[in-house]
């Protein structure tokens, strides 16, 4: 049973010293709604607690209309967009289930459906259902004022990664390993946030999850515990074409997505290799190609931007790739002494990270603290990110 929840302003919201505040995000694998539920204390030293997290499966048939070419109408986005909105709201009412918890405030990111570096970006999952369900206000459709001040409108977690992992005198880099694979290199002056560098580095589990559900006939939607890129060989010419995709002599690297590592290119890529998915042998060998794709594009993008001008001290992993033992063996060999280790370590749940930062993100946006980075996206200045629905 849903909490009794009676309605807040806004001014209330911001007075409060500790909001109970939901953070929804689901990545461009589609698999589920990340669902944090936290205790955030505002002030100028940001604190949290996460009280609950779960991934709430997402409807196959949810999952079937989201695909690009389904969406070819006005209609067909604006009933898809209507139906993920109700589904974040079953689904954090799932969470909250048997809880006592009341939510001052909810943030969600919404769905990508397509993304433009530095033109467009849209997410799609109307905050109007997660509003008129818990009597609360909605922050959403985070990424187009920093677009609108000449930014790339992503990444936005550096801001969170800056406020909660930053270090005074140890340089670090944060790596999140969703379905895209971005990083945030972090100076060792913690109040330094010119100097805060962040981008997308290429593909993270999206060609490897692509990969899992074709193979396994849709029974699968990922590799679990690495354990077909474990068995397999890597395919070097084949890596070695992979790695001249165009999108890595861009500097710096854009925001990407499904436009550029999407089901597209994995169609691309199965012809090149002549992988007969019926071949577990050759399935093995592909899939162990493409987890050495995702740690050479992290490792590349970190030589190449960061290593020279602000090497690090230590590398922190999270997202759903951080369980791959396939990729944090890979990215340990790449960085060699530099010691790697998954962001649990510094009390920042790997699966729970994301929806974390949204959760945070609504809650700096109810104090009307600038949460976009220049340095990150390339805005002309910060701004205040996300639009508000109230109940």
């Amino acid at each position: 049973m849903i909490p009794d929840h009676s309605s807040r302003s806004l001014d209330q919201i911001a007075a409060l010293h500790e909001r109970c505040v939901a953070g929804l995000m689901t990545g461009t694998s589609m698999d589920g709604l990340d669902v944090a539920i936290c205790r955030i204390a505002r002030g100028e030293r940001l604190t949290f607690k996460l009280l609950a997290f779960e991934t709430v499966p997402m409807p196959d048939d949810l999952r079937w209309e989201l695909a690009p070419e389904r969406l070819d109408g006005i209609a067909s986005v604006a009933r898809v967009n209507q139906r993920l909105g109700d589904y974040f709201a079953d689904a954090l009412a799932k969470v909250i289930a048997a809880s006592s918890y009341r939510l001052d405030l909810i943030g969600s990111h919404g769905q990508t459906v397509y993304h433009e570096h530095g033109v467009t970006s849209l997410q799609l999952g109307d905050p109007g259902p997660l509003a008129a369900r818990f009597c609360c206000p909605v922050v959403s459709d985070f990424r187009m004022n920093d677009i609108a001040l000449g930014g790339s409108g992503a990444p936005l977690v550096p801001y969170v990664d800056q406020r909660l992992l930053a270090r005074q005198g140890e340089a670090l880099l944060a790596i999140n390993i969703g379905g895209i694979a971005n990083f945030t290199a972090l100076p060792g002056d913690r109040m330094a946030l010119d100097q805060v560098l962040g981008m997308d580095c290429g593909p993270g589990n999206m060609l490897m999850d692509g990969l899992a559900r074709r193979w396994s006939r849709g029974q699968e939607t990922a590799d679990i515990d690495g354990r077909l890129a474990l068995r397999g060989s890597v395919d070097q010419p084949l890596l070695a074409w992979l790695q001249s995709h165009p999108y890595f002599a861009e500097t710096p690297r854009p925001s990407a997505g499904r436009e550029q590592f999407g089901d597209d290119f994995l169609d691309t890529i199965l012809a090149k290799a002549g992988t007969n998915l019926d071949d577990d042998h050759e399935v093995s060998s592909l899939m162990a190609t493409l987890a050495a794709f995702t740690v050479w594009a992290i490792f590349d993008a970190y030589r190449r931007f960061v290593a020279g001008s602000s090497p690090v001290a230590h590398v922190i992993v999270s997202g759903g790739g951080s369980r791959n033992p396939a990729l944090t063996t890979g990215l340990q060999n790449a960085f060699g002494n530099i010691p790697v280790s998954a962001s649990d370590s510094l009390g920042l749940p790997v699966d729970a990270k994301e929806a974390i930062a949204f959760a945070i993100l609504a809650s700096d946006r109810i104090d009307r603290r600038a949460t976009n980075l220049p340095s990150v996206t390339g805005a002309r200045r910060q701004a205040l990110l996300g639009k508000i629905t109230e109940c």
